[in-house]
């Protein structure tokens, strides 16, 4: 059975698991700060052949175009604040509408904090990547690992207990860019401690990176020459 098969079954495994046992997926995404975002991004005119950062807050918070602005491509940021891999999965199409040169995404930590399951993490993804590859077949898709995040500075109830997740997670998200043929980026190793906590000289908060960390985060990317 190839991949894509055994894929699609475990996939369908999951539907049939979830109706039989009532499973509540939280699917909400278009939040107010969703919203304002996403009028904002649909009143900007489509860039051409950009690099596309797409994610939640920590995509949002980085300083993209600074930090490459020395690029010979446009930078583009669509992060929102927030959001989830419904969400991304619902707005996919405005973020390549400029047949952009390359595609950054990086999701996952509000679905562990929605507890939703990862199969229904990695539908989403899959369901990402596929739209990619229909609407936009030239750019280039780079899936990065979800970060760890820090419980010992969180303040919300909601993240206690996630943070086991996260490798769970990357190691089905490593799974599936190999099954779909595109680069998997970890960038875990670059703000982890040795117990895949996120080190605090990182973070603010316990689940944000620090402005400067970007700066690490685009070096690394660099090296890796994917920048």
């Amino acid at each position: 059975m190839n991949k894509f098969i055994s894929t699609t079954a475990m996939l369908l495994l999951l539907a049939a698991s979830a109706n039989a046992q009532s499973v509540k997926i939280d699917s909400a995404y278009a939040n107010w700060y969703y919203v304002q975002r996403m009028e904002y991004f649909n009143n900007m005119p489509p860039v051409k052949n950009a690099i596309v950062f797409l994610g939640n807050s920590i995509t949002e918070r980085g300083e993209w175009q600074e930090i490459l602005s020395g690029s010979k491509y446009p930078v583009v940021n669509r992060g929102i604040g927030g959001d989830n891999s419904f969400g991304i999965l619902a707005r996919i199409e405005e973020a390549l509408k400029g047949k952009p040169k390359a595609v950054f995404l990086m999701d996952g930590i509000n679905d562990q904090f929605r507890k939703l399951p990862h199969e229904v993490s990695i539908y989403n993804y899959l369901r990402i990547i596929r739209k990619i590859k229909a609407l936009s077949p030239k750019t280039k898709i780079y899936l990065e690992s979800a970060l760890p995040i820090n419980e010992a500075m969180t303040t919300e109830p909601y993240t206690k207990g996630r943070n086991v997740l996260v490798p769970q997670l990357n190691a089905k998200l490593k799974q599936l860019a190999k099954d779909e043929k595109i680069t998997y980026i970890d960038i875990c190793p670059l703000f982890q401690d040795e117990n895949g906590v996120l080190k605090s000289e990182y973070t603010p908060d316990g689940i944000h990176l620090k402005p400067a960390a970007y700066i690490n985060w685009v070096a690394f990317l660099k090296r890796k020459k994917v920048l």
